[in-house]
């Protein structure tokens, strides 16, 4: 009993065995239609990375890309569009990984079911060219140091050494410039009289002829400066040389010419600022657009005294 039931076990292992071998043995046109190998007509020799790139592949007949090959490993297919003739397909596709990869094969299929296979291509991917060298290429962020307490200290010095010297030239300037208009008020003269008599008086005294064209430009911008704001009710002495200029543009009072003014400051403001020396020709010119901006300015009733003498 017991050797029949071994022989019955042997005998179904080689049935089995031999059904297997002939599934194996199948031909393959059985399993599934032979896929015809193609090459590409045109494949670019190198790429650039993340840069779209075309390749062309001419089938015997229409068919389409099937699904499976938009999956690849280091690159993306973004399209396949084939020509009028629909025989000739562009694959569009871009590489996501640096050096030498393998571009694997395309299946297509046809219409009445035959299938096209393309020859995989092993294509090198360079870097895009940014046009930066690597010499001048720097840190995002530059390496750490510990903190300089003694830095922040001198920092802070000099903070309140600027504000004390700018505090006390706030306190003493208002001061000076309640001075000069005081002057001004208790005259009782005009006040175009006023400016271009103390022009005089600079133009006399030894600041020019003594080289002090810093203190000279200084003095005759204030004195400007002081009729500018009893004239037209203006605190021109606070304004920078553009600012003053903006406010009179906007003061329906002031009618002199703003290009001479500007003339004027920008002047003064190289010789005050960019220690620039001044020539005698250039001071007279600037002398002279002082004595226009002052008398085409002059307040109203002079005009009318003007008037009242050559009647």
């Amino acid at each position: 009993m017991m050797k029949k039931f071994v022989f019955f076990l042997f005998f179904s292992f080689l049935t089995a065995a031999s059904l297997f071998a002939e599934d194996s043995a199948l031909p393959q046109a059985a399993q599934g239609p032979e896929a015809q190998t193609l090459s590409f007509t045109s494949f670019p020799k190198e790429v650039k990375l993340a840069q779209d790139f075309s390749v062309f592949v001419t089938l015997p007949e229409r068919a389409k890309l099937d699904k499976e090959s938009y999956s690849q490993k280091d690159f993306e297919i973004i399209s396949a569009s084939p020509d009028e003739s629909g025989l000739t397909i562009e694959i569009k596709a871009a590489p996501f990984a640096l050096g030498v990869s393998t571009f694997t094969a395309l299946s297509f299929t046809g219409y009445d079911g035959k299938r096209f296979v393309t020859e995989p291509v092993p294509t090198e991917v360079k870097p895009v060219d940014t046009g930066i060298k690597e010499e001048k290429l720097l840190d995002i962020r530059a390496p750490y140091r510990p903190f300089n307490y003694w830095l922040l200290l001198w920092i802070f010095a000099i903070a309140a050494a600027v504000f004390a010297a700018y505090a006390f030239y706030i306190k003493r300037r208002p001061a000076d410039k309640a001075r000069l208009l005081k002057a001004f008020e208790e005259d009782k003269r005009p006040l175009d009289v006023i400016a271009l008599d103390r022009l005089d008086h600079l133009l006399a005294g030894g600041l020019w002829h003594e080289g002090q064209y810093k203190f000279f430009y200084i003095n005759m911008i204030d004195i400007l400066r002081d009729y500018l704001s009893l004239r037209f009710a203006v605190d021109a002495h606070k304004y920078t040389s553009r600012d003053l200029i903006r406010v009179l543009k906007k003061t329906p009072a002031f009618k002199g010419d703003l290009k001479q003014l500007a003339d004027l400051q920008r002047s003064a403001d190289y010789v005050k600022f960019a220690k620039a020396e001044p020539t005698e020709a250039q001071r007279d010119a600037d002398i002279r657009n002082m004595r226009n901006i002052i008398i085409d300015t002059r307040p109203p009733r002079l005009e009318a005294e003007s008037k009242e003498k050559g009647a």
